[in-house]
């Protein structure tokens, strides 16, 4: 990694109190509040349920999902959950920590390099824009294996960068870090975690016009490495599963994943990620195409985050949380960019900084149209402070506007960026209340422990998993299905309570012991529609057959 020598920008006293308010807001806001929600009902119960299932059998090499063996990523990241349960027992508070820990891990290696790169005050700046990115909060946070991907990517990229782009060192050194860390990020997701570090690395320099250094030796031992580290997983994976175990996990996730509609229903375009960018690290994001063409230390920020944006766009299977590992490499970027001077640069830092003022005071103004609503389910105390958040949110980047790159205005709007996180994670809390499924995963439990059947119809709530410890089996057709289904004599189904006309054509003898109001999903993003359209009620039955 290339540096510069460069004075060092002292900030004033209160640029400094902002940017160390704003990093103990980030950190109360990752650690202090992460088992206030229950489980997502999506991804994050896929990777908080299968440790449990390691613990409790003991078998911790193949991964165990819904009945059935779960090939679609390597056992990293269950194994480190199920670590957290050993030492701090089975809770959301230790399926949460780590990727916690990740994130806050990531974040502070992403702070150091820019510093080393640009200085004190673009270190910190870039942290603090990873630190509060919408996406990275959010979705980084419940989804383990981005986490654990991200700071692995983060890690690999620097490590790779550095051993090309320096002349001493030993090789044999440089080559076993480099392994060893392409080797992790593996671990966490599967190729693309040495698709990306190389990717990016290799776009570095060719951006730079730089040749890396003693490839050849390098590059042969770090191969070496990692084939070493990675080949006894693949062999007790094989040795257990068999053929099974090349076709799940390569072939179909691997390769059809992102190359066919296997597992994506709808059809997104090839400008997907542009868009979720634009929200993820909003606002830093508008500022990015003024950072690109700033001369910096190397061209290591962009090559990883255009690489990230071309190797994603052309997949069919498309996700928001794909984009997790480049975000790093944005934020990177965005507070680089304030290094750079002129009129242009500073014509659009002073555009974009406008343009996102904009777009808050907008979004405070929904805010105003649908309060009563939104007091009314989550209380006027959380209303009211998402409001004063957003309105400080509006009113730093308006005072950065003005001074586009002054310290006050930049750590303003990362510490009213941080407020903006904190008053989303409270309305996601209020409206957790809403959420029935812990409570009757915990009553499954109680009623009938591991001798009961579990089935879902017309929703995803496969967070009743972790709750009740059982498999919940999703159903297409419960009047035909659930019959060939039950393996025992008691069971439970959940289903959304509009759909409970067609319980009448089951075969056998069922109760509805339970109905509640329900959001789906307590995302605060649903609040861009009036509250009261969100709501849904759904329906507990068991099924009880006579002996």
């Amino acid at each position: 990694m290339m540096t510069v020598s460069q004075p060092e920008e002292r900030l004033d006293g209160v640029s400094r109190a902002l940017a160390f308010a704003a990093l103990a807001l980030g950190l109360y806001l990752y650690l202090g509040r992460i088992d206030r929600t229950p489980l997502q009902r999506g991804n994050e119960a896929m990777y908080a349920f299968p440790p449990i299932q390691m613990v409790t059998s003991g078998d911790y090499l193949v991964t165990r999902y819904q009945g059935e063996h779960f090939l679609d990523k390597p056992s990293l990241s269950f194994w480190i959950i199920a670590a957290s349960y050993h030492l701090l027992g089975i809770s959301v508070f230790a399926a949460r920590l780590p990727t916690a820990i990740a994130g806050l891990l990531t974040i502070l290696i992403l702070g150091l390099w820019v510093r080393r790169r640009s200085g004190n005050r673009y270190g910190l700046l870039a942290s603090l824009a990873l630190m509060f990115s919408f996406e990275f909060v959010f979705l980084a946070m419940t989804f383990a294996a981005d986490a654990f991907l991200t700071l692995a990517v983060l890690a690999a990229v620097l490590a790779l960068d550095e051993a090309c782009r320096r002349e001493k060192g030993s090789d044999l050194k440089w080559g076993l870090l480099c392994g060893s860390l392409l080797a992790l990020a593996f671990f966490c997701k599967g190729l693309v975690g040495i698709v990306l570090p190389v990717g990016a690395v290799s776009i570095g320099l060719l951006l730079d016009r730089q040749r890396p250094a003693r490839v050849f030796r390098r590059g042969a031992w770090g191969l070496l490495c990692l084939i070493v580290l990675l080949a006894p997983w693949h062999w007790a994976m094989a040795h257990r599963l068999g053929a099974e175990f090349w076709r799940v996990f390569y072939w179909e996730n691997q390769f059809l994943r992102g190359a066919t509609r296997l597992y994506m229903r709808g059809v997104r375009g090839p400008f997907y990620y542009l868009g979720v960018l634009a929200w993820a690290i909003f606002p830093w994001s508008l500022l990015l195409p003024g950072s690109a063409g700033r001369r910096r230390p190397s061209s290591l920020p962009v090559a990883w985050l255009l690489f990230g944006l071309v190797f994603w766009s052309p997949l069919v299977m498309k996700r928001e949380v794909y984009l997790v590992p480049v975000l790093p490499a944005a934020a990177a970027l965005a507070s680089e960019g304030f290094a750079g001077e002129g009129r242009f640069a500073t014509a659009w830092r002073r555009i974009a900084w406008v343009l996102a003022a904009v777009l808050v005071f907008g979004v405070l103004i929904l805010w105003g149209r649908g309060f009563g609503s939104l007091a009314a389910f989550v209380g006027p105390g959380a209303a009211i402070f998402h409001g004063v958040a957003l309105a400080a949110f509006a009113a730093a980047l308006s005072a950065a506007a003005l001074a586009p790159r002054h310290p006050r205005a930049l750590f303003a709007t990362a510490l009213a960026c941080g407020a903006l996180c904190l008053a989303l994670r409270i309305l996601d809390e209020r409206l957790a209340r809403f959420d029935p499924l812990p409570d009757w995963g915990e009553r499954v439990r109680r009623d009938c422990g591991a001798e009961c059947d579990a089935f879902l119809y017309g929703l995803n709530a496969t967070s009743l998993d972790f709750y009740s410890r059982l498999d919940w089996i999703w159903l297409d057709d419960p009047a035909r299905q659930l019959p060939t289904r039950m393996r025992h004599r008691k069971g439970f189904l959940v289903l959304l309570t509009s759909l409970e006309p067609e319980l009448a054509r089951l075969s056998v003898p069922w109760e509805v012991v339970d109905r509640r109001a329900d959001f789906g999903s307590y995302r605060a993003g649903l609040l861009a529609r009036p509250v009261s359209e969100s709501l849904k009620s759904l329906s507990l039955v068991r099924i009880q057959i006579a002996p």
